[in-house]
């Protein structure tokens, strides 16, 4: 006798959904995970600018600060109060105004945020002590839009910069700062 053999070609339908169902899981799995991986990458990013525009500027001011410098016999501080300070004698503002004596002139050195349409950056004007600046100045920073607010707190020669951002994570604001403390060159004859 002779033994009839039936040969199997293909796969049954329960084995092609158990093969779909397996290969849509990992599919699933391997979406949600480089999904996540650009969520976190854009928040890193959007951190990164913030941090490399915030060490920028502070090297700026820095620079400036340590250059902060007034006649012999000028009764005025190096570092002036914020404007808001003659009412509430708050040491703290939204621009950092100093001088700065080249031997000849009396140059007044501001530093502020200046929001315009392609987002906030960091403005330097130099202009004339005792006169109004005639410009917004220039940027100290790129643009940026997750820059929301930058505060200079003074006290005596010392003075305290934050820069506060807003971050997108997975849809929801963030919001984060940074902070540093800054010493001008002639902090000792500051007065408090």
């Amino acid at each position: 006798m002779q033994e009839v053999r039936q040969h199997r070609r293909g796969f049954t339908i329960i084995e092609v959904v158990v093969s779909l169902a397996i290969l849509l899981i990992i599919f699933s799995l391997a979406f949600s995970g480089i999904s996540s991986f650009l969520r976190i990458r854009t928040y890193y990013d959007q951190e990164m600018t913030l941090q490399q525009n915030f060490r920028y500027a502070l090297t700026k001011i820095t620079g400036d600060l340590m250059q902060a410098s007034k006649p012999n016999d000028a009764n005025f501080d190096i570092i002036l109060k914020p404007n808001d300070s003659l009412n509430t004698g708050n040491a703290m503002g939204e621009e950092l105004i100093f001088t700065y004596y080249d031997g000849t002139n009396t140059w007044d050195i501001r530093y502020r945020m200046e929001q315009t349409n392609n987002g906030n950056a960091v403005y330097k004007v130099k202009y004339p002590h005792g006169t109004n600046p005639t410009s917004i100045g220039e940027p100290v920073t790129e643009y940026m839009k997750q820059l929301v607010k930058l505060y200079f707190v003074r006290q005596g020669g010392k003075v305290v910069v934050i820069m506060v951002g807003k971050i997108n994570y997975f849809g929801k604001e963030q919001s984060v700062s940074y902070t540093s403390l800054i010493f001008s060159r002639n902090s000792n004859e500051q007065s408090p």
